[in-house]
């Protein structure tokens, strides 16, 4: 065999090699996918599947197990982009269109262990997931936009109906009378979570029929009770941002109600009661008022306090719905519309690092877009596009998610964010 037939042969056999092993790359589920560099907006997601082995196939319970740990993956992506909320309301949707075609959001996964166990195939996966694609299609089917635009909310009312001696709500109570105000002058908040007045119970209940995000009192204390023995002059604008800060919500819904006995109705055993309510929603990421009003309603019942109940759930109800339309018409207001916002980072010290902080920013919920207008002397200038206002996205990057949670914001307008390592 001459030199140009060994280098023809030796060429055949590298192709046939190749085709042969991208061939079994693709046609063969049971092994690794190849090994692919994770691109820029990609996260790293370890889960776990599994699958009942039927008439000794193996390798088909293995299969199937494998795809719906990667199935697994794909959902836990989803969560990182969706509100929960929203990830559940739109299940089947997301699991007809996303979470069936789990495989086209794979950059690529490595078994980390595998085992049958009572006739059950299990693996652990390193799953790869394209967060940029996945985006895509949770764009184009409506369910990012719907995501950006729906609040958390909280709810505090103080409220003082027939025969009580002070204000008090789930979390709150304050005092009534100037003596009390000379003991205790601030409003407090409760060592545990208290019976919700009525007011805030309707409230909630007209919030959650309407789809809204409503946080848990419980959730609410332990965030509030951050600071230990948390206490406030008063209940204000900016009192209520400030407890804001403490927690996760996106607005708070605040107010008073406060329910008095009129007297007896002439002829009769029946008590009159008259209440008042007065509600604020604010957001409080920037202490907008989105929305106020004021409501008045009477009612008579044979017991006192019931009439006063009767009567502060009635001014709620009528109250509700106009506080709740113009609020959650300003905040789709604010969020809809796409902002450009320049964000400059101080204390990048490696190309790593910089990577790190790009890669959780396209995982940010409202990030479209970004583009590196500069990188020097450890400062990064990005342009993002961003579906929010500058506070909205600064309590995003800030958040205890991201790596950005170590930097501190020196400087902010409109339209620009200055982070500063801490």
């Amino acid at each position: 065999m001459n030199f140009k037939n060994v280098v023809e042969l030796g060429f055949a056999i590298f192709v046939f090699t190749f085709l042969s092993l991208n061939v079994f790359a693709q046609n063969i589920p049971n092994g690794n996918k190849p090994a692919v560099f994770p691109q820029k907006g990609a996260q790293v997601i370890v889960t776990e599947g599994s699958a009942m082995i039927n008439n000794d196939e193996q390798s088909y319970a293995r299969n199937e197990a494998i795809n719906n740990a990667l199935k697994k993956a794909v959902e836990q992506a989803v969560n990182v982009i969706l509100s929960s909320n929203t990830a559940v309301e739109n299940y089947n949707i997301l699991n007809t269109n996303v979470y069936a075609e789990a495989t086209n959001y794979v950059h690529d996964y490595k078994i980390l262990n595998e085992n049958v166990n009572n006739n059950i195939y299990n693996v652990t996966l390193q799953v790869t997931v394209g967060l940029n694609h996945l985006k895509e299609e949770l764009d184009q089917l409506g369910l990012l936009n719907k995501s950006k635009i729906e609040p958390t909310v909280a709810v505090i009312v103080l409220e003082q109906n027939i025969g009580q001696k002070r204000l008090e709500s789930a979390l709150f109570y304050a005092p009534l009378t100037p003596f009390e105000s000379y003991i205790i002058p601030e409003i407090r908040v409760l060592n545990e979570v208290g019976n919700m007045s009525i007011a805030e119970n309707e409230l909630m209940k007209k919030l959650l029929a309407d789809g809204i995000n409503v946080e848990d009192e419980a959730v609410l204390l332990k965030d509030i009770k951050l600071s230990p023995g948390y206490k406030i002059k008063s209940l204000d604008d900016d009192t209520v941002r400030e407890i804001g800060k403490l927690t996760k919500v996106d607005i708070i819904i605040y107010g008073k109600a406060v329910a008095k006995l009129y007297g007896q109705i002439a002829g009769s055993e029946m008590k009159s009661a008259q209440a008042d309510i007065s509600l604020r929603a604010v957001d409080v990421h920037n202490g907008e008022v989105l929305a106020s009003g004021e409501q008045h309603a009477a009612s008579v019942h044979i017991d006192a306090i019931a009439a006063g109940n009767e009567a502060i759930k009635k001014a709620t109800d009528e109250l509700a719905g106009s506080i709740i339309q113009s609020m959650m018409s300003r905040w789709k207001q604010k969020t809809s519309s796409t902002h450009h916002i320049k964000i400059t980072i101080n204390g990048i010290n490696t190309f790593a690092e910089l990577a790190s902080i790009r890669d959780q920013l396209m995982t940010v919920g409202g990030i479209s877009n970004i583009d590196e207008e500069s990188i020097g002397n450890g400062d990064v200038t990005m342009n993002v596009d961003y579906n929010g206002d500058v506070h909205q996205l600064i309590d995003a990057l800030l958040s205890k998610k991201t790596i950005l949670s170590t930097f501190t914001t020196t400087n902010t307008t409109p339209d620009t964010i200055i982070l500063q390592k801490r």
